[in-house]
Formats: C-alpha cells, structure tokens, sequence
C-alpha cells in the first residue's frame, strides 16, 4: 500500500491481512506435511521448548530488567523497574549513536541503577543477558576499558 502510494483503508488493510494469515497457514500444514521421514536411528532429536517468562523479585525488592541492541548504525539501551507484585515502577530507553553492544547493555543497567537509586530503591534485583557485562560487575573477569567509566 506504502509503495503503492494508495491511500490506506482500513476494510481492504483487514481483507488483505486475512488472506496473508490464511496463505501463511496452508503453506506452513504444507511444509509440516512433506517433511521426509528419517528413519529412527538417525532422526535428530526434538528441539525441547523452554518458556521463559519475567520472574518476580522477592517481596520488598524490586527488579531492574536491562537491554541493549545494536544495529548496523545505531545502538540503544533500555530498563524496565518494577516492584515484587510486578508492577511498573518506571521504564527509559536512549539513543547512543553508534555506541557497541556492551557500551549500549553497560548504559542501560547504570540508568536503570540510578533511576532506582535516584526514587529510593535500595533492595535492587538486577538482571540482564550481557555475560561479559554480568561478569564484570561481579568481578569474574577485569572490566573492559569500553565500559570502566559505566561499571
């Protein structure tokens, strides 16, 4: 519709995205459905789903969950704080240019840190999927000069 330069309407944008989820489901029964059968011995073995899913901090805590992300141009950071009943205390994000992913996942924990220091926190859960970062706040490991100024 975009590159069409069409003026969007909202009845058509619903039939269109209905006819999508439609091919999409007959075209995923069909690749179910031709999958070649291996013989027992060497058919690989079943990928174990795992959930995952927010786990609440202990009562009196609350739970700063961080992230970075880095693109081919640009990085940003971001924090999620909430108390042990799992509600939303306060949540940030910044630009940082064309900062590195542990620059951008180091910033993000520290804003987090000062955003729950700044209202008061001091029963601080802090969690985040960066080893490299995690490890040296825990000082596993020297702390890379990239991050010294943000650790």
């Amino acid at each position: 519709v975009v590159f069409r330069n069409e003026q969007p309407q909202s009845v058509i944008t619903l039939i269109r995205a209905k006819r999508a989820s439609a091919e999409w489901r007959i075209r995923h029964k069909l690749t179910q459905s031709i999958q070649p059968t291996l013989p027992p011995s060497s058919s690989p073995k079943p990928k174990q789903l795992v959930g995952i899913a927010w786990q609440r901090p202990l009562g009196g805590f609350i739970k700063i969950n961080f992230d970075g992300s880095k693109s081919s141009q640009h990085a940003a950071g971001g924090y999620v704080i909430r108390d042990w009943t799992g509600r939303l205390i306060q949540a940030g994000a910044c630009n940082l240019g064309t900062a590195s992913i542990l620059a951008a996942e180091a910033t993000a924990m520290r804003n987090g840190l000062r955003a729950a220091i700044t209202a008061g926190f001091t029963n601080i859960h802090i969690e985040g999927d960066n080893k490299i970062l995690i490890h040296a706040v825990q000082r596993r490991i020297h702390t890379p000069w990239a991050i010294q100024v943000l650790v």
